[in-house]
């Protein structure tokens, strides 16, 4: 039996959508591979980027692969995720510049089901005793009784609170389904020129999709004519209705991009912002984002006092 066939024997039907278990991606010939097209922001788009993520979440769901027991996907070997960057281009092309957007798809997915796993156990056995006696089939023993340990810690329950925090202090939540925000993007690309984050959320939030994309269409000709800004900068629409990007990452765009990726000089920003403030259009958009806010708030609330 080879690797990739004991993979296959045991991998778990997902619950929430059916099984992924991409078995033609996996019994590809050997030296066959899919090409993956990235967008200029170093992100996989298209139909072969879904299945890039899909793959990415099976190998995020095999210990054999990325072990489970380690803390912190930030703790793991950099030989080790050199490995699994290799162990996808077996069945992936993949550019050396899209490799960091696969290592932090590979990261966001092995933490998404060690929640998924701990939301699950923890909910129905309350002692150390039963989670060890337990444990998943699929999930070495040594790897359990590791993960068992980190989740009763006082860091754990620390950083479970905090997470806990962060959620409910979340200002919106991802309606874009499954189809991710760099290929929508691309989707809606007119003329070579993607709409910003701005315009990106209110097609995401609204129901007025064909709307959306009429308007792009329609102003497609200005849009040309104007010098290119980019989908995203900083004192952007986006950034002042929901305030300043963290550090190390933008908001609305998807996975990936980074301030200093992104980001022009700061005497060209502050051209881009003064234009911005006094362009019509613009002052449009950002009261389409606020009114969108606050009605998501106002659901919340009332979800909230039901």
């Amino acid at each position: 039996m080879t690797f990739e066939s004991s993979i296959l024997g045991n991998l778990e039907p997902r619950k929430v959508r059916g099984p992924t278990l991409l078995k033609d991606i996996w019994k590809l010939p050997s030296g066959k591979v899919v090409d993956v097209p990235f967008n200029n922001r170093n992100q996989a788009i298209g139909e072969k980027g879904r299945k890039l993520a899909s793959f990415l979440g099976i190998i995020a769901r095999t210990p054999e692969l990325t072990p489970l027991h380690v803390d912190d996907w930030r703790n793991f070997d950099k030989e080790e995720k050199k490995k699994l960057v290799d162990f996808v281009r077996k069945k992936f092309s993949i550019p050396r510049r899209g490799e960091a957007y696969v290592l932090k798809s590979l990261g966001k997915k092995w933490k998404d089901y060690k929640c998924e796993l701990r939301g699950e156990y923890l909910r129905k056995y309350k002692t150390k005793d039963l989670l060890l006696k337990n444990r998943p089939s699929r999930i070495p023993r040594d790897q359990w009784s590791g993960l068992v340990a980190y989740w009763l810690s006082d860091k754990a329950k620390r950083r479970s609170q905090s997470n806990r925090n962060n959620r409910a202090n979340q200002k919106m939540p991802h309606t874009g389904g499954s189809k991710s925000i760099a290929t929508l993007m691309d989707e809606q690309a007119v003329n070579g020129i993607e709409p910003t984050r701005a315009q990106v959320f209110i097609l995401t939030y609204t129901k007025r999709k064909d709307e959306m994309i009429n308007e792009r269409t329609n102003n497609s000709e200005s849009s040309t004519d104007q010098p290119p800004r980019g989908v995203a900068w900083e004192g952007d629409v986006y950034s002042q209705v929901f305030g300043n990007d963290k550090s190390g990452y933008v908001r609305g765009l998807g996975l990936g991009p980074t301030p200093s990726g992104l980001w022009g000089s700061k005497s060209s920003l502050e051209n881009i912002i003064g234009e911005d403030s006094s362009n019509e259009a613009v002052q449009r958009l950002t009261q389409e984002i606020t009114e969108l806010k606050d009605k998501h708030n106002e659901e919340m609330n009332l979800m909230k006092q039901n």
